[in-house]
């Protein structure tokens, strides 16, 4: 009988021993020194989407091209400023961007971008929402230009950011809005 009983305590230590493995205690495994180095590295920050949902100006003004070709792909076409090289030097890029078919064109100037148009894919009822919308533009802090019937304007401080002008304008005077602009001070 002590056989039995000290055969069944060797059993016993052998399963206690494999389940809890053979590491020695004052060591860290691999999965937990992992997962505290992971926690003391900062979170990186998402980017913005820039898709149909959103195309979010804050974000990508005064970023260079290659930012941007980074961000929304190659672009679809780029056109070198040549008309007034002293003045503005730069180019146009459009990008393609879902649901919005004639895509964003992009003014760099001195390799910032400063000027954003888009056609919509879909004519928006409001100025307000579709900049808010589509260009992450809160227009409630900028103050309203008077414009054309065609348009509704605005310009100033928003987001540390200086706007010459965010704007939507109309297929027609009384119309749904079917292009939105937002400029950048240079």
């Amino acid at each position: 009988m002590k056989k039995y009983i000290f055969f069944l305590k060797v059993i016993c230590v052998i399963s206690l021993v494999s389940a809890c493995g053979t590491e020695d205690p004052g060591s860290k495994s691999e999965n937990s020194t992992a997962a505290e180095n992971k926690k003391d590295e900062p979170t990186p920050k998402a980017e913005p989407s820039q898709s149909a949902a959103g195309i979010e100006i804050y974000y990508i003004a005064n970023k260079t091209s290659s930012a941007l070709d980074a961000l929304f792909g190659e672009p679809v076409k780029v056109t070198k400023i040549t008309d007034q090289p002293n003045l503005m030097p730069g180019e146009y890029r459009e990008y393609k961007i879902e649901e919005h078919p004639k895509g964003l064109s992009v003014r760099f100037y001195k390799d910032r971008a400063k000027r954003f148009n888009l056609l919509l894919g879909t004519p928006e009822r409001s100025a307000e929402e579709a900049l808010l919308k589509i260009f992450k533009i809160d227009v409630k802090e900028l103050r309203r230009v008077s414009g054309d019937p065609l348009s509704e304007t605005w310009k100033g401080r928003s987001g540390k950011i200086n706007f010459e002008t965010a704007y939507a304008k109309r297929n027609k005077s009384g119309g749904e809005f079917v292009m939105l602009h937002a400029e950048v001070s240079k």
